[in-house]
């Protein structure tokens, strides 16, 4: 099964343009100090918020697929056809089958 992730890609294409359209912070030692130094810009740290954002999502889109098993195996799931058949019908329409 493909799983697609859009808000990761997304994230990552802006990230991708704002670092090479010049939005990159960058540091220059001043005066005789001459040591190596690493700024990372907001962008990297907005990244970093976003991708533990999804990890979040992912736990706890893992723990619904885990209670949804418990409820299959246990024979306690049921599925509305009516709601299914629209759902399905929605998606032929859209042309994403």
């Amino acid at each position: 099964m493909k799983v697609n992730r859009p808000e990761i890609m997304s994230l990552i294409n802006k990230i991708y343009k704002q670092e090479y359209a010049g939005e990159k912070t960058r540091s220059v030692p001043s005066g005789n100090s001459r040591k190596d130094r690493v700024e990372f810009s907001a962008t990297m740290e907005s990244m970093k918020k976003e991708l533990a954002r999804l990890d979040e999502m992912d736990a706890a889109r893992t723990e619904k697929l885990s209670q949804l098993t418990r409820r299959i195996e246990a024979g306690e799931y049921e599925v509305d056809a009516r709601e299914l058949a629209d759902i399905l019908a929605g998606i032929i329409r859209e042309g994403r089958f």
